[in-house]
């Protein structure tokens, strides 16, 4: 690696450490209580980033730092399960790096991707916690309060970080295709 090269990579590190904080310090300063309360809204910086960087980078980068964010995260909130959100956060950005075409990223495609990423995460994270009897909320209840508002404001930020994340992230065609392979 050369040495902007890995500059890029450490900014990338950097960056994803500020979308954990912004997350887990800023945000739920900012949001209304009754958001967070009533509706449980928590929109996930953090897999947005990852999924960005497996789309527009590789999917097994994408995955690992996926992995290792979703696995600081579970140290920092989740200490009655450890590996939850690694795992759901490692499968939502590889799964997005395998549905994105490298020759076919629009804002439409990225949208997609970004969706059922996020849809993904939620999903496996709420079978994991009914699977081990950490909750019992049935699923229509938590997809209506918790999932899709989630995903919806998620949806947003991601949608106003494209523009400035594909500048940044995407690679030429040859050195993504050489990656992949």
């Amino acid at each position: 690696m050369n040495n902007a090269s890995t500059m890029k990579w450490l900014l990338l590190t950097l960056t994803l450490l500020l979308f954990f904080l912004l997350e887990s310090a800023l945000l739920p300063w900012i949001m209304p209580l009754e958001w967070r309360s009533e509706l449980s809204i928590y929109p996930k910086l953090v897999l947005i980033g990852t999924v960005y960087i497996a789309i527009f980078t590789n999917r097994h980068i994408g995955g690992a730092y996926a992995l290792a964010f979703g696995l600081l995260q579970d140290a920092q909130f989740y200490g009655h399960m450890i590996g939850v959100n690694a795992f759901a956060y490692g499968v939502a950005a590889y799964a997005a790096g395998l549905l994105m075409r490298p020759n076919h990223v629009s804002l439409f495609s990225v949208f997609f991707v970004q969706l059922s990423a996020l849809l993904l995460e939620e999903i496996a994270t709420y079978a994991l916690y009914r699977l081990f009897s950490v909750t019992d909320a049935d699923f229509g209840w938590m997809f209506v309060h918790g999932m899709l508002p989630s995903i919806l404001i998620s949806l947003f930020l991601a949608l106003a970080l494209y523009i400035p994340t594909r500048k940044w992230l995407e690679s030429p065609r040859s050195e993504r295709d050489s990656d992949e392979e």
